[in-house]
């Protein structure tokens, strides 16, 4: 535990960002697992029009808006990593599972979660400093 802590201060993340990036990241893990499992098992339709792929953005988003609302200095270059290292994290895994069955092109699918996340955040931002001005 002191060497996982010493990593963190050596890459300028304090515990409570440390813990903010792990708790993230396996949020997002869970949910992009769910996301891409469904696609790859034929049980979730992607459409890029319709409410199937808005809900998984919406959940995905969900984390980002909390975060940047309950934290002042939680930046949006904060969660990109994470939502980065979430997304490769998942699809290497499911890639070792499905070879060939789990195609390259579904990582373009990782696109409209991180608009969705974005989005999230400045929404998320923006409720902050509404909340604190008044």
């Amino acid at each position: 535990m002191n060497r996982l802590i010493a990593v963190t201060e050596a890459a300028g993340l304090g515990q409570r960002r440390a813990q903010q990036y792990l708790g993230l990241f396996c949020v997002l893990a869970i949910i992009y697992s769910i996301y891409l499992h469904g696609i790859l098992s034929g049980t979730a339709e992607v459409n890029f029009g319709g409410w199937p792929l808005a809900k998984f953005c919406l959940i995905s988003a969900l984390p980002f808006a909390v975060l940047a609302f309950a934290d002042k200095t939680w930046t949006s270059s904060d969660a990109a990593p994470v939502s980065l290292g979430a997304w490769a994290a998942v699809f290497g895994g499911f890639s070792m599972k499905y070879g060939s069955g789990c195609p390259i092109t579904a990582a373009a699918l990782f696109l409209p979660l991180v608009l969705a996340a974005l989005l999230a955040h400045i929404v998320g931002a923006l409720c902050n400093m509404a909340a604190f001005r008044s």
